[in-house]
């Protein structure tokens, strides 16, 4: 509904009307208005503390959970199988129980009270939210880990851009994509192949990629394109990316071996010369010779003739030693130099070809691969564009290809010093865990005020649907993980 706004003569008139009014008005309108106003707050009041009514009650009617027993429920694929092992090794006499229900339903039995904890890679929803509240569930969220797919061509070429938005990635690799070159994504991408490629089926980054940028819920080989070329190791897709090593050795002699042959070329046809020449001399003194015989000169100067003639010939022969020596060279050095030109040609097919991999293993070939910066479609949200995939940018959510391990648990269940037991266990050994599983391990600050949270040394930030920004443990700037999951 829109307001009109009165205009500057309205906006005078209108206090001297009310004066006016109020001048031939007796108090008792006031008085019925103030009566209105009081019935409304006491019905708020009466209405909100109903509601607290109900919601203790409800509160009270949650399921009591069984002592030292630790219920946990989510998705397969994150850390905390390997730290239920671990704990359980540790000596406690905790018994941490892990059930694989879903993220969906492990939620509603969190607001149902059912379980402690929700293992999950994405944030509790508004619908989540709001019925853990109605039984006086509040909700905090602990994180343990990240992880990422970064697309990358090869590192120091060019196919005229450096951003893609998640529905372009999607586009470039879905099944019966139509996208053949650059240049059809539009936004100044040059007019080169596109080619892709990725891990195989059997690698995680293959699931993640699926669910995430497919919207595959069961990624398969079925929801990418008939020409992806699956890899069943990340450095098939790197090769594919860069090239071979020895690609990159034999293009960089191109320019010295083609020096070389150039020069054996040249060499070769001045020695083509010198054999001509003494070819020449050969038919020259054998003539001599000849006509020595027919002029029947003298004995000496017969010799002499037969000298010349021999010299001739000796020299004739070094000259095509030599020649097929410098034949020889020159065919040896067409042969390395036609390697180099192949090998070039090799990689300049390469220029255009993505894939995507782990950001554990792109940061072990960064030096190699060109990874696209990334940004969420208009109207999403995303409050940045174009975000880099680093560290901080994948911790923090914001780099859209990326997730977020998450335990969900509420302050009741905080309370419970089984709870918090095991939650302490799994945030003093998420880096070793995060590390060995090539994930991005939470920064050593937000462990440590995680850590403040479970053992009420700290409030800890409940979760809301827009939670402000909770600074890091030395209070020196925002945190990088304790930030909304997207």
């Amino acid at each position: 509904m829109s307001t009109r706004i009165p205009g500057r003569s309205a906006r005078i008139a209108a206090p001297l009307l009310a004066l006016g009014l109020l001048a031939g008005c007796s108090e008792q309108p006031a008085q019925e208005a103030s009566d209105i106003v009081a019935d409304a707050q006491a019905q708020d009041y009466e209405a909100d503390r109903a509601e607290s009514a109900r919601v203790r009650a409800a509160y009270r009617d949650l399921p009591q959970p069984v002592a030292g027993v630790v219920l946990i429920s989510g998705n397969r694929g994150s850390l905390t199988p390997d730290e239920v092992v671990a704990f359980g090794q540790s000596g406690t006499a905790t018994d941490v129980r892990l059930s694989y229900d879903g993220e969906d339903a492990a939620f509603a039995a969190l607001c149902r009270g059912e379980i402690d904890v929700v293992d999950s890679s994405r944030t509790v929803s508004e619908a989540e939210l709001e019925a853990c509240r109605r039984v006086g569930l509040d909700l905090v969220q602990l994180q343990v880990a990240s992880d990422a797919v970064v697309v990358a061509t090869k590192n120091e070429s060019d196919v005229g851009g450096d951003c893609l938005s998640t529905d372009q990635v999607r586009e470039v690799y879905r099944a019966g994509s139509p996208v053949t070159r650059w240049s059809q994504l539009g936004g100044g991408y040059d007019d080169v192949p596109l080619h892709v490629a990725g891990p195989d089926p059997e690698n995680n980054a293959f699931s993640f990629f699926g669910q995430y940028v497919l919207d595959a819920p069961e990624p398969s080989l079925t929801n990418l394109r008939s020409d992806y070329k699956a890899f069943d190791t990340d450095q098939g897709s790197r090769l594919f990316v860069v090239g071979r090593d020895r690609d990159e050795l034999l293009a960089a002699q191109l320019r010295d071996r083609t020096r070389r042959r150039d020069l054996a070329k040249a060499e070769l046809e001045t020695q083509w010369q010198v054999v001509n020449d003494a070819r020449a001399e050969v038919e020259e003194a054998s003539a001599e010779v000849e006509k020595g015989i027919r002029d029947q000169r003298p004995l000496a100067t017969q010799r002499a003739d037969q000298e010349r003639k021999d010299r001739a010939w000796e020299a004739l022969s070094l000259a095509q030693a030599r020649m097929r020596e410098l034949e020889a060279r020159k065919r040896g050095l067409t042969v390395v130099w036609e390697r180099s030109v192949r090998a070039r040609e090799r990689l300049q097919r390469a220029r255009g070809n993505v894939a995507y991999f782990r950001f554990s293993y792109y940061e072990l070939f960064e030096e190699q691969l060109r990874p696209f910066e990334v940004t969420l479609p208009p109207g999403e949200g995303a409050e940045r564009s174009c975000i880099f995939p680093s560290q901080q940018t994948i911790t923090s959510g914001e780099y859209p290809l990326a997730r977020r391990l998450l335990l969900t648990t509420t302050v009741r269940s905080l309370e419970r010093p089984e709870v918090q037991e095991f939650l302490l266990h799994y945030l003093d050994n998420a880096e070793d865990q995060a590390t060995r599983a090539r994930l991005v391990s939470v920064p050593a600050a937000d462990v440590a005020t995680q850590r403040a949270w479970v053992t009420d040394r700290e409030e800890p930030v409940l979760v809301t649907l827009d939670p402000a920004p909770v600074l890091s443990a030395e209070g020196d700037g925002e945190s990088t993980t304790l930030q909304p999951a997207r």
